[in-house]
């Protein structure tokens, strides 16, 4: 089940990029890529209010579960909508394969640090040696695809 699970997380990242280019292509449509990324969050918001209405509606309108937990769980929605506005515009100035990639390295990045202090109440997983050669060849692989 693992491995099945590790294919699905690949097929998702792999529609990001097609998300990207679509919500730019949406955005010059538009004639802006932050109209663009609100646009897509609007069907994205639609889509999600009917899933949860159909799959989870009591505890979507359970208000009292909304006021418990860290103030920072609702950054979530923020750092979603900034993600998507600035990459509906960057990947027009530098082409989705480099835009990706450094999304990538980003992501790696921050993700070993996340791990390795148990940031946001996740799991500790060590940061290893395997690891962090692991972060230095997608930084290698940022430097071949940016020539």
């Amino acid at each position: 089940m693992k491995y099945v699970l590790m294919i699905i997380t690949f097929f998702v990242g792999a529609v990001l990029p097609v998300q990207a280019i679509l919500n730019a292509r949406l955005g010059k449509q538009t004639l802006g890529p932050l109209t663009g990324a609100f646009l897509s969050f609007l069907t994205g918001t639609i889509i999600l209010f009917v899933l949860n209405a159909i799959i989870n509606g009591s505890a979507m309108f359970n208000l009292r579960t909304y006021a418990t937990g860290p103030w920072y769980i609702w950054l979530g929605g923020t750092i979603g909508a900034i993600f998507v506005g600035y990459i509906t515009w960057i990947n027009q100035q530098q082409g989705i394969a480099l835009t990706f990639a450094l999304v990538v390295a980003g992501q790696i990045s921050i993700s070993l640090l996340i791990d390795h202090y148990g940031l946001f109440g996740s799991a500790v997983r060590t940061i290893t040696l395997d690891k962090i050669i692991g972060a230095a060849l997608i930084v290698g692989g940022i430097v071949l695809i940016k020539k």
